[in-house]
């Protein structure tokens, strides 16, 4: 990326997500963009000051009261003078093309749009008015990136404007997400996990998309079936609190996550709607685990055929289908996993993701 190109990236804020750590990645490799937060830095504050990147923290704290705050954002615009402005996330996205659209600033602008097909009745109603609003707006940015096809498709059905859509596929470090023995023995010595245990990993958080309440029913009855020889492991914003059934495990907001994925043989993605592009599907791949997933977002097409699909959410569907997966010999689960991480590591780099958004700036610039 050529040092005169300044994108402005503008995002809530920087927690524990999939959208975030992206974000970070881009960074990493474009030393000169800046960061306007809405809300603040999070966990993230000390990472963006050892990269040396500008960023502000706009501190809202109830977002019916961000549109007071755009003078903020023009001073922000004023001083760094990006050449392109680009958006994460719904509410993001809604704040920056209102500003752009009372004339703040004439940058382009690109929205980034992280989920799939949203249910909207599980959540306020201002995420209704923010997704609806941004419908009716999306005509005046001059790109949308997506993280997966399902997710264009999405939002090109509900009206988003369909001629300035491009996925760019997330990218997920290799040499971060990988497989140790040593580390694998100690945690399963850690949590009383045996070498024979089949432990099933499930990192989300607590939140409807990610359908915790039918994953754990389900969980429940072929534990019991199967006389408690399988293990599941949580880890994710909320899942400490979660009413657990037997032999589940969970841990709470971890941040170094890279590690505790070697303590499982499966990574499992059970969500019921909205998942985009999953992260964790990809870090557990790298990680040699066998990666199931319902059929939500891309997920599909980032498996292929190194694992399995659920076909459905609901509770007997997940029930029986994953009655099949534990009846699979433990070899063929380790063979598969190793399968998962070569096409992963082919596939989903982070120097591939980084190629295609400095491609996309550069077009955008121009």
């Amino acid at each position: 990326m050529k040092k005169n190109i300044k994108v402005l990236h503008v995002i809530v804020s920087l927690g524990n997500g999939g959208a975030e750590r992206q974000l970070i990645e881009i960074l990493k490799y474009n030393r000169n963009h800046g960061v306007l937060l809405l809300s603040t830095a999070d966990i993230y504050k000390e990472k963006l000051d050892k990269l040396k990147i500008k960023y502000w923290e706009m501190e809202v704290k109830n977002k019916l009261l961000i549109f007071f705050k755009i003078l903020f954002f023009r001073k922000v615009i004023m001083s760094y003078k990006p050449d392109i402005v680009q958006s994460w996330m719904y509410n993001a996205c809604l704040f920056s093309v209102f500003c752009k659209l009372i004339n703040l600033y004439d940058k382009p602008l690109i929205w980034n749009i992280r989920c799939s097909n949203m249910v909207t009745e599980h959540y306020s109603l201002s995420l209704k008015f923010i997704i609806y609003a941004c419908v009716f707006l999306s005509k005046y940015v001059e790109k949308i990136i997506y993280n997966s096809y399902a997710g264009q498709a999405y939002h090109k059905k509900i009206g988003f404007s369909q001629n300035s859509g491009k996925v760019i596929y997330n990218g997920v470090d290799s040499k971060k997400f990988n497989s140790t023995i040593i580390q694998r023995k100690v945690l399963r010595k850690k949590y009383n996990l045996t070498k024979n245990d089949l432990v099933f990993m499930c990192v989300a958080r607590v939140d409807p998309m990610k359908n915790y309440n039918n994953f754990l029913k389900a969980y429940k009855s072929i534990g019991s079936a199967c006389n408690n020889k399988i293990k599941l492991v949580l880890a994710g914003k909320g899942t400490d609190k979660l009413d657990l059934p037997n032999n589940c495990i969970a841990l709470g907001m971890i941040k170094n996550i890279e590690e505790y994925y070697n303590i499982a043989d499966i990574v499992i993605v059970p969500s019921a709607f909205g998942e985009g592009f999953s992260n964790v599907l990809v870090e557990g791949m790298l990680t040699n685990l066998y990666p199931v997933a319902t059929d939500v977002g891309d997920a599909k097409k980032i498996i292929g055929s190194t694992g399995f699909i659920l076909n459905c959410a609901d509770e007997e569907t997940l029930k029986k289908e994953l009655s099949k997966i534990i009846h699979i010999k433990k070899i063929d689960i380790r063979t598969m996993g190793l399968k998962a991480r070569n096409r992963a590591h082919k596939l989903f780099t982070i120097e591939k993701m980084i190629s295609a958004y400095n491609n996309i700036f550069l077009e955008v610039k121009s």
